[in-house]
């Protein structure tokens, strides 16, 4: 019994720095707010030759990720009383894929939250708060490692251009340029930034949580 809990502690320290990690960066990429902060902050969007603003293209980027229906990925630019599509089916494609990755990723994230949960649960109840506290310190800096060599490895363009080639692999003709444009190589900054942002908010949170249900009671106040 001794090591079934010691294995349990050990797959909550494990276990929880992937999920924080997973569903933040998930989170992220599906928030339209993030999108309006790269658009505004770097104007790329005024550089397509389409009259789209700032925030339906990132409604139309972020709602696209969000939806688990099977329609392909358009933004259509305004023009009078014709909505022409902005995206040609080579970039659909590939936003296809991304959205594929995503949907996996978070299948993983929210696996590994039941596994948390459950094993949380378990150790709570059964009166392991000692083993809980201890793992969970080894979890929180294990998260801080991650979410620091994430930011790291995007940083890198040879990591960038490795995770496109296996992660979608789709090659991108030069005529297409509007995905490029849009979601090239400035955006991965803003993505690190929220990522980063959002990781330590949901870290500071269950460790908030944990200290207060896991602090030694009290025999003299």
């Amino acid at each position: 019994m001794h090591k079934f809990n010691y294995l349990c502690s050990m797959i909550l320290a494990v276990l929880m720095p992937l999920m924080i990690v997973i569903l933040t960066s998930n989170l992220v990429l599906r928030v339209s707010e993030v999108y309006v902060f790269h658009f505004n902050d770097s104007q790329v969007v005024r550089e397509i030759p389409y009259n789209v603003s700032e925030r339906d293209m990132a409604e139309g980027i972020a709602s696209y990720w969000s939806s688990f229906s099977g329609e392909a990925f358009q933004v259509n630019e305004d023009n009078g009383v014709y909505q022409d599509p902005v995206f040609d089916q080579t970039e659909q494609r590939i936003m296809w894929r991304v959205k594929t990755v995503l949907n996996i990723a978070l299948a993983v994230g929210l696996f590994c939250f039941a596994i948390v949960l459950a094993v949380y649960i378990y150790l709570w109840k059964n009166g392991f708060r000692d083993a809980l506290r201890n793992r969970y310190r080894v979890g929180a800096v294990l998260t801080a490692a991650l979410l620091v060599g994430q930011g790291i490895c995007w940083y890198s363009k040879g990591f960038r251009l490795w995770a496109y080639r296996f992660f979608v692999g789709i090659e991108l003709p030069k005529e297409s340029t509007t995905l490029l444009t849009v979601l090239g190589d400035p955006f991965f900054k803003t993505y690190i930034l929220f990522a980063s942002i959002f990781g330590a908010a949901v870290l500071a949170l269950l460790t908030y949580i944990n200290y207060h249900l896991t602090k030694p009671e009290r025999i003299f106040y």
